[in-house]
Order: structure tokens, then C-alpha cells, then sequence
């Protein structure tokens, strides 16, 4: 990754607080979390993933689940990120933080909302009809050829057509509220956060904090 590209992926929110945005999937993330193991030396670590995301991300890794499954999108979001590099489930950025997480000794927290809480606001927002456009846009999306010469503007590109009708925007920008909150408590405890970030989001909860 050329030292442009790495910046861009970094934001430093005071002494204390460094947001890495990383792209979900691609083995090579697991390098700029290393790096930002490195240069920050975190006292703690946050993922953009639910606490039973976290549960279910460790029991995984711990042998104790032996497959993570996949949805539609997932899958065609695979495929077409494949072209920047190997892809790898559970997200080799969070495995990486994990592992160094538990080398280090140091705690590791979960930023979004838990299922309970996102389950609420995805049935206040998401109307029977946005689910069935999201459904027949899958459809379009699958047989779409994304021109995108780098990773980074390719996740830009897919966020914009996943997430482009109004209930699914919303909810988006709820979680990235709704992160941005856990992530001001969790820099109150803890010297040196170091919050994994899935790289779509990373600027709507840095203009919140």
C-alpha cells in the first residue's frame, strides 16, 4: 500500500484516538492493522461489528464455529472485490486486530448497536418495498462491471449503490451516530483506543465526534 493511500485510511482524533478505516474482506488489510499496531500502541481496540458479531468472531476463531455464512450480497461483494486481491470470511482485518488484541493483552470492544437495537431501527426504517428494490437491485448489481482502479474507490462505489435509497441511508448514518458514541465513552476509559472502522463509515462517525 503506498504511504498516500495509508494516511487516508488514518485519522487521529487527539493524542489518544486513532480511526482506521479498513475495506472488509481483502487478506492484505491485515498489514495496515499490524501497522497501526505498531506505530499507536493501543491500550484498546474497537470494532465496527455488534457485540454478538464479536462473540460469534471469536468462537470462530477459536475453532468453535466452523463456518461463516455468507448473504447474497455478501457473496457478490466478494466476487467483485476479488479482482483487488484474495478475499477472506470472517474479515482478515478484524482477525488481525483480534489476535493482536489478545497478544497484547489488551481489551477488545464492539462498537454498533446489538441485535435487539439494530433489528428495532431496521423495522422503523426499512419499508416492505425498500426490501424488495433492495432485493431486485442485487439483480443489477451482480451483472454490474464496477470500473474502479482501487479498492478503496470500489467500496465508495458499492456503499453508494447498496445504501442508495433513503431508509437504508438512514440507517446508516444511525450507526454511524450510534458508534460515534460508544467510541467518546470508550476514549474516556481507555489511553489509547484504536477503533477498526470498515472505511464507508469512517468519515460520517469522525463528523460526529
Amino acid at each position: 500500500m503506498k504511504e498516500g493511500e495509508k494516511t487516508a485510511r488514518v485519522l487521529e482524533v487527539g493524542p489518544g484516538l486513532r480511526l482506521l478505516g479498513t475495506i472488509n474482506g481483502l487478506i492484505s488489510e491485515r498489514e495496515l492493522v499490524r501497522i497501526s499496531f505498531e506505530e499507536f500502541s493501543p491500550t484498546a481496540v474497537a470494532l465496527h461489528i455488534s457485540p454478538e458479531e464479536l462473540e460469534g468472531l471469536e468462537a470462530v476463531m477459536r475453532k468453535k464455529v466452523k463456518k461463516t455464512p455468507m448473504s447474497s450480497y455478501e457473496m457478490v461483494y466478494a466476487r467483485k472485490l476479488s479482482r483487488f486481491g484474495e478475499v477472506q470470511v470472517p474479515s482478515p482485518a478484524l482477525v488481525e486486530a483480534v489476535e493482536l488484541a489478545s497478544d497484547r493483552g489488551i481489551p477488545v470492544e464492539a462498537l454498533d448497536m446489538d441485535d435487539e437495537r439494530f433489528s428495532s431501527q431496521y423495522t422503523e426504517l426499512i419499508s416492505g418495498l425498500t426490501m424488495i428494490r433492495s432485493s431486485l437491485r442485487l439483480k443489477s448489481i451482480n451483472r454490474r462491471k464496477f470500473h474502479q482502479d482501487t479498492p478503496e474507490k470500489f467500496i465508495m462505489e458499492w456503499d453508494r449503490m447498496v445504501n442508495g435509497s433513503r431508509g437504508f441511508r438512514a440507517l446508516e448514518r444511525m450507526r454511524e451516530e450510534y458508534m460515534a458514541g460508544i467510541i467518546e465513552k470508550l476514549s474516556r476509559e481507555h489511553e489509547r483506543l484504536l477503533c477498526i472502522l470498515q472505511l464507508e463509515r469512517m468519515k460520517g462517525i469522525a463528523g460526529r465526534l
